[in-house]
Protein backbone atom coordinates (compact mmCIF):
# COMPACT_ATOMS: atom_id res chain seq x y z
CA UNK A 1 0.00 0.00 0.00
CA UNK A 2 1.31 3.41 -0.82
CA UNK A 3 -0.86 6.38 0.25
CA UNK A 4 -0.71 10.04 0.46
CA UNK A 5 -1.88 12.33 2.69
CA UNK A 6 -1.35 15.71 3.34
CA UNK A 7 -0.97 16.99 7.47
CA UNK A 8 -1.13 20.94 8.69
CA UNK A 9 0.57 20.84 11.85
CA UNK A 10 -0.68 23.46 14.60
CA UNK A 11 1.90 21.64 16.68
CA UNK A 12 5.53 21.60 16.06
CA UNK A 13 5.65 17.63 15.73
CA UNK A 14 4.65 14.66 14.15
CA UNK A 15 3.17 11.12 16.27
CA UNK A 16 2.42 7.74 14.69
CA UNK A 17 0.82 5.45 17.29
CA UNK A 18 -1.68 2.86 17.67
CA UNK A 19 -3.87 4.21 20.12
CA UNK A 20 -4.98 0.83 21.48
CA UNK A 21 -0.87 -0.12 21.85
CA UNK A 22 -0.06 3.32 23.25
CA UNK A 23 -3.66 3.19 25.84
CA UNK A 24 -2.27 -0.15 27.24
CA UNK A 25 1.16 1.13 27.60
CA UNK A 26 -0.51 3.83 29.81
CA UNK A 27 -3.07 1.71 31.80
CA UNK A 28 0.13 -0.76 32.56
CA UNK A 29 1.95 1.92 33.44
CA UNK A 30 -0.40 3.77 35.74
CA UNK A 31 0.08 7.07 33.50
CA UNK A 32 -2.98 9.15 33.81
CA UNK A 33 -1.35 12.53 32.79
CA UNK A 34 -2.62 14.66 29.78
CA UNK A 35 0.34 15.73 28.40
CA UNK A 36 2.05 12.57 27.17
CA UNK A 37 4.90 14.25 25.82
CA UNK A 38 5.74 16.59 28.81
CA UNK A 39 5.60 13.67 31.11
CA UNK A 40 7.84 11.22 28.26
CA UNK A 41 10.47 14.09 28.17
CA UNK A 42 10.33 14.41 31.87
CA UNK A 43 10.99 10.46 32.78
CA UNK A 44 13.24 9.43 30.27
CA UNK A 45 13.05 5.68 31.44
CA UNK A 46 9.51 5.93 30.47
CA UNK A 47 10.34 7.79 27.51
CA UNK A 48 12.19 5.70 25.99
CA UNK A 49 10.30 2.23 27.01
CA UNK A 50 7.27 3.87 25.16
CA UNK A 51 9.31 3.72 22.00
CA UNK A 52 11.35 0.95 22.39
CA UNK A 53 8.12 -1.36 22.73
CA UNK A 54 6.55 0.23 19.64
CA UNK A 55 3.78 2.41 21.20
CA UNK A 56 4.68 6.13 19.76
CA UNK A 57 6.87 7.53 16.80
CA UNK A 58 7.74 11.05 18.02
CA UNK A 59 9.39 12.96 15.25
CA UNK A 60 9.77 17.01 16.42
CA UNK A 61 10.84 19.56 16.17
CA UNK A 62 9.18 20.58 12.69
CA UNK A 63 8.31 23.79 12.17
CA UNK A 64 4.55 24.41 11.30
CA UNK A 65 4.27 25.63 7.69
CA UNK A 66 1.51 27.72 6.16
CA UNK A 67 0.64 25.16 4.04
CA UNK A 68 0.71 21.05 4.33
CA UNK A 69 3.30 18.63 4.65
CA UNK A 70 2.62 15.66 2.48
CA UNK A 71 2.89 12.37 4.39
CA UNK A 72 3.03 9.22 2.13
CA UNK A 73 2.44 5.88 3.56
CA UNK A 74 4.71 3.54 1.82
CA UNK A 75 4.52 -0.20 2.89
CA UNK A 76 5.58 -1.82 -0.19
CA UNK A 77 8.78 -0.49 -0.20
CA UNK A 78 8.29 1.19 -3.03
CA UNK A 79 11.47 3.40 -3.26
CA UNK A 80 10.33 5.17 -6.69
CA UNK A 81 7.68 6.71 -4.43
CA UNK A 82 10.06 10.33 -4.42
CA UNK A 83 12.74 10.60 -6.69
CA UNK A 84 15.77 10.24 -4.18
CA UNK A 85 17.66 13.93 -5.39
CA UNK A 86 14.36 14.87 -2.94
CA UNK A 87 15.36 13.00 -0.14
CA UNK A 88 17.18 14.63 2.66
CA UNK A 89 17.54 12.47 5.70
CA UNK A 90 16.69 8.49 6.01
CA UNK A 91 15.95 7.57 9.78
CA UNK A 92 17.52 4.27 11.75
CA UNK A 93 14.50 2.09 12.16
CA UNK A 94 11.50 3.12 14.81
CA UNK A 95 9.81 0.13 16.29
CA UNK A 96 5.66 0.12 15.90
CA UNK A 97 3.87 -1.95 17.26
CA UNK A 98 0.11 -2.66 15.89
CA UNK A 99 -2.64 -4.07 17.56
CA UNK A 100 -5.89 -2.58 16.77
CA UNK A 101 -5.58 -2.51 13.16
CA UNK A 102 -5.55 1.21 12.69
CA UNK A 103 -2.36 3.46 13.04
CA UNK A 104 -3.30 7.42 13.85
CA UNK A 105 -0.77 10.16 12.00
CA UNK A 106 -1.33 13.33 14.15
CA UNK A 107 0.43 16.41 14.76
CA UNK A 108 2.27 16.27 17.97
CA UNK A 109 -1.02 17.85 19.95
CA UNK A 110 -2.11 14.45 20.30
CA UNK A 111 0.81 13.75 22.91
CA UNK A 112 0.55 17.34 24.20
CA UNK A 113 -3.24 17.20 25.08
CA UNK A 114 -3.84 13.07 25.49
CA UNK A 115 -7.65 12.27 25.34
CA UNK A 116 -7.90 8.05 25.17
CA UNK A 117 -11.65 7.66 24.34
CA UNK A 118 -10.83 10.21 21.20
CA UNK A 119 -7.89 8.22 19.81
CA UNK A 120 -9.42 4.73 20.79
CA UNK A 121 -12.87 5.68 19.05
CA UNK A 122 -11.29 8.00 15.95
CA UNK A 123 -12.83 6.01 13.46
CA UNK A 124 -16.09 6.96 15.34
CA UNK A 125 -15.47 10.10 16.35
CA UNK A 126 -13.09 11.83 13.81
CA UNK A 127 -14.09 15.06 12.17
CA UNK A 128 -12.92 15.12 8.29
CA UNK A 129 -12.67 19.40 8.73
CA UNK A 130 -9.73 18.49 10.86
CA UNK A 131 -6.51 17.91 9.10
CA UNK A 132 -4.02 17.39 11.72
CA UNK A 133 -4.84 13.98 12.05
CA UNK A 134 -5.28 10.83 9.65
CA UNK A 135 -5.89 7.18 10.68
CA UNK A 136 -4.62 4.67 8.51
CA UNK A 137 -5.84 0.80 8.51
CA UNK A 138 -2.86 -1.33 9.26
CA UNK A 139 -2.09 -5.52 9.49
CA UNK A 140 -1.64 -6.49 13.26
CA UNK A 141 1.95 -6.92 13.43
CA UNK A 142 5.34 -5.25 14.35
CA UNK A 143 6.63 -3.21 11.63
CA UNK A 144 10.36 -1.73 11.13
CA UNK A 145 9.41 1.97 10.33
CA UNK A 146 12.25 4.43 8.89
CA UNK A 147 10.85 8.11 7.71
CA UNK A 148 12.53 9.73 4.74
CA UNK A 149 12.28 13.29 4.92
CA UNK A 150 11.89 15.01 1.24
CA UNK A 151 11.89 18.57 -0.21
CA UNK A 152 11.06 18.53 -3.55
CA UNK A 153 13.13 21.31 -5.52
CA UNK A 154 12.80 20.18 -8.62
CA UNK A 155 9.31 19.47 -11.20
CA UNK A 156 9.70 16.08 -11.35
CA UNK A 157 8.80 15.48 -7.78
CA UNK A 158 5.54 16.43 -6.33
CA UNK A 159 6.09 16.73 -2.72
CA UNK A 160 7.50 20.18 -1.78
CA UNK A 161 7.92 18.87 1.89
CA UNK A 162 7.25 16.18 3.35
CA UNK A 163 8.09 12.57 4.96
CA UNK A 164 7.86 9.02 3.54
CA UNK A 165 7.01 6.79 5.97
CA UNK A 166 8.43 3.55 5.31
CA UNK A 167 6.57 0.02 7.28
CA UNK A 168 8.04 -3.44 6.77
CA UNK A 169 6.25 -6.01 8.60
CA UNK A 170 8.79 -7.99 11.21
CA UNK A 171 8.49 -10.86 13.87
CA UNK A 172 10.54 -8.89 16.36
CA UNK A 173 10.60 -5.10 17.02
CA UNK A 174 13.83 -3.59 15.78
CA UNK A 175 15.68 -1.81 18.25
CA UNK A 176 15.86 1.82 18.49
CA UNK A 177 18.97 3.76 18.79
CA UNK A 178 19.39 5.96 21.66
CA UNK A 179 22.44 7.00 21.38
CA UNK A 180 21.39 10.31 21.14
CA UNK A 181 17.60 11.54 22.47
CA UNK A 182 14.82 12.35 19.81
CA UNK A 183 15.56 15.89 20.56
CA UNK A 184 19.07 15.82 19.07
CA UNK A 185 17.21 14.49 15.43
CA UNK A 186 17.02 16.89 12.69
CA UNK A 187 13.72 16.30 11.07
CA UNK A 188 13.11 19.40 9.47
CA UNK A 189 12.79 19.06 5.56
CA UNK A 190 12.46 23.29 4.75
CA UNK A 191 15.98 23.76 3.53
CA UNK A 192 15.71 27.69 5.09
CA UNK A 193 14.87 26.07 8.40
CA UNK A 194 17.00 22.88 8.66
CA UNK A 195 20.03 23.18 11.05
CA UNK A 196 23.27 21.45 10.13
Amino acid sequence: MVKKIKLMLYAPGLVIFDPLTLNNFLEKNNIVEPNLLKFFSENEKIGREVISKGCIIPIYEIPELDEYYQIIINSEQDNTVIPKESHIFLTNPFPLHVTSNNIIISDISALIDWDKNYYLNYENLKDESYDNCYSIQMTKNNYSVTITGCCGNNSECEVEFGYIINLSATQKLPQFDFTKSIDEYNFVVDPENRRA
